[in-house]
């Protein structure tokens, strides 16, 4: 999620807008699932001694479950839907994918309606088992993700990282107010506009930034855009990404990692989208 309002914006934009944020989710509470095998234990795990459900459809408004991959990585998937209208996400055995099967949503501001994600480490109340993030940003020695999506939806929307960084370890616990940096890697019916760019992990990227607000809180918004938009990226390395925005003086050295997140900012449409694959690598 989080797009500012009513803009569109160019490299040197740093004016204060307002953003609407993503709600946040009860901490310790369980997201509700409808599954395609009848689960009485937690979201996101299996009864003792019985294979995990062949899939899992997610339509709760902040619903979520634990993931993992063959090789144990963890991670979890969130219907962020935080327009209310109707939307609905898929998982697939319990790894680290979802596709869109309904959407509602209808937005025809700057505001997206929801923004469906995959994430490693802590987002809103939320944290991913062993999860070496939180982390400040002096620590973290390298950082990397791979993402493969299927586009073919309509609408508008967008697919992009958001990787928020928070003053105080805490901050994944409500709206972090250090910096939210989105990497877009493709889009529908929302144009690029000129701006300045910068290369990183041998691609050519759009920057643009500006100061998002919630009431009283605020926080920087840095969005790298893909000048050439694709559907996978394998090992990014987000560090030249992260220490570019430093350079920027939009990120401090000693604020906190608290997430690497995947999906997709849905204004309208959106069914078919889908995460086939999301990993990430963080290590401190």
């Amino acid at each position: 999620m989080d797009r500012a309002a009513g803009l569109t914006p160019t490299a040197s934009d740093k004016g204060d807008y307002l953003m609407l944020s993503r709600r946040a989710a009860p901490l310790l509470v369980l997201g509700a699932i409808a599954s395609s095998a009848a689960l009485a234990s937690p979201a996101g795990a299996s009864l003792a001694g019985q294979a995990p459900p062949r899939t899992t459809t997610i339509c709760q408004q902040l619903g979520w479950t634990a993931v993992t991959t063959p090789a144990g990585g963890r991670y979890i998937v969130r219907n962020d839907n935080f327009g209310g209208r109707t939307e609905c996400i898929r998982n697939d055995g319990l790894r680290p994918n979802f596709s869109v099967t309904s959407s509602a949503a209808s937005s025809r501001g700057p505001d997206p309606a929801a923004y469906p994600y995959v994430f490693y480490g802590c987002s809103w109340g939320l944290c991913t088992d062993k999860s070496v993030l939180p982390a400040p940003v002096t620590r973290v020695r390298a950082a990397s993700a791979s993402w493969s999506i299927a586009t073919r939806a309509p609408g508008r929307w967008d697919a992009a990282f958001d990787i928020w960084f928070g003053k105080h370890r805490s901050a994944y616990r409500d709206q972090a107010t250090g910096a939210e940096l989105m990497i877009w890697l493709n889009a529908r019916n929302d144009p690029a506009t000129p701006a300045k760019t910068f290369e990183a992990d041998h691609r050519r990227w759009y920057v643009y930034h500006w100061v998002a607000r919630l009431g009283t809180r605020h926080w920087n918004y840095v969005q790298v855009r893909a000048v050439h938009p694709t559907t996978s990226v394998s090992g990014l390395n987000l560090l030249p990404v992260i220490r570019h925005v430093e350079g920027m003086g939009l990120i401090r050295r000693d604020w906190w990692m608290l997430n690497v997140e995947s999906g997709f900012e849905i204004w309208t449409g959106g069914t078919g989208l889908a995460t086939k694959s999301f990993s990430a690598h963080i290590r401190t």
